[in-house]
């Protein structure tokens, strides 16, 4: 199961104007005025703003373990050593640039990342200079799972298994952290509007995912995708299909369902733990063994596309390429 929650912030903005053509000339020349607008906003953002305003934030939610600052494909911070409480280290670093990166710019993530309360969550901030009509001109997209479920260092997967199995049947267990996540993603946004307040910061998505098993191989979808999923971008693990596939068993050996949203292998919402046809749900629940084939059909289409058996996503528990570009 894994966690996934959006908030977007919209700041003001004008919209982009194209350099007029020859017909838009001749157009003028009559008296008339050709419509010179674009389906782009530039917005009015500087990138020390969004960095001073996101220090605000993370320092107040307590979220002060940096990842990674990246302006227009210049790394301005990474943390290599997984060294704790160094948000102010990526601060320095970007007010050391500040001069060169601190006004516009085209795409600016900044990354941190938090536990508490059972849970592991990455954030990040991505924000655009320009960006279309109908989206927000920055995202918060957090991504995060159970610290429970993920694997241990040199943990093999039959470890894993036996070890996760047992706990991905809890309904209860499971309930309770999709309502922890959702309380973090109220108090991030709060946080925001705080250091933030000329920006209309809203909710767009705060839910828990159960990722539909399929033979197809997920590829990592870009920053600027609604699915893109910023743990499973700088935590890749090749255990993420043996947890799906004992998320999805578990589902239909439960009295009560958690409100959990099934999604397939591009991150896409099929629909919700409690619609999915119970009979169909049976069958992996009987058959997924995690070594022999289960006899599985596709959410609501009846096309079957599911082998649990030992190759998950093109290799052993390991065949894809994880992260992604920016």
């Amino acid at each position: 199961m894994r966690l996934h929650g959006v908030i977007e912030l919209a700041v003001p903005g004008e919209r982009v104007l194209r350099q007029p053509n020859l017909w838009d000339k001749v157009k003028r020349a009559f008296g008339g005025e050709p419509d010179l607008r674009t389906a782009k906003i530039r917005a009015s953002l500087e990138a020390t703003a969004v960095v001073e305003a996101a220090r605000a934030a993370l320092r107040k939610l307590g979220a002060t373990n940096a990842i990674s600052l990246v302006i227009d494909d210049q790394v301005l911070f990474q943390d290599r050593e997984g060294r704790p409480d160094d948000l102010g280290d990526l601060f320095l670093a970007f007010r050391e640039n500040a001069s060169v990166f601190g006004g516009s710019f085209s795409i600016l993530r900044l990354a941190s990342e938090h536990r508490e309360a059972g849970l592991h969550l990455v954030l990040e901030i991505l924000a655009r200079g320009e960006h279309p009509v109908d989206e927000a001109a920055a995202r918060i997209v957090i991504g995060g799972r159970i610290q429970e479920f993920e694997p241990l260092p040199s943990e093999e997967a039959d470890a894993y298994r036996k070890r996760v199995e047992p706990l991905t049947t809890d309904a209860g267990r499971l309930e309770a952290h999709r309502r922890q996540f959702e309380s973090f993603v109220d108090r991030v946004a709060d946080a925001m509007r705080a250091s933030m307040p000329e920006a209309r910061v809203q909710i767009s998505s705060a839910e828990a995912q159960v990722k539909k098993p399929s033979r197809k191989r997920e590829e990592p979808a870009p920053a600027t995708s609604p699915t893109y999923d910023p743990y499973g971008h700088y935590y890749p693990s090749p255990l993420d299909s043996l947890l799906s596939v004992m998320m999805w068993s578990s589902l239909f050996s439960m009295a009560f369902r958690p409100d959990v949203v099934v999604v397939d292998h591009h991150g896409d919402a099929i629909g919700t733990a409690h619609d999915i046809d119970h009979a169909a749900g049976q069958d992996v629940a009987d058959g997924a063994d995690m070594s022999g084939e289960a006899h599985a059909s596709d959410f609501g289409d009846g096309e079957s596309d599911y082998d649990a058996g030992g190759d998950f996503d093109g290799g052993d528990f390991g065949g894809g390429d994880f992260g992604g570009d920016f």
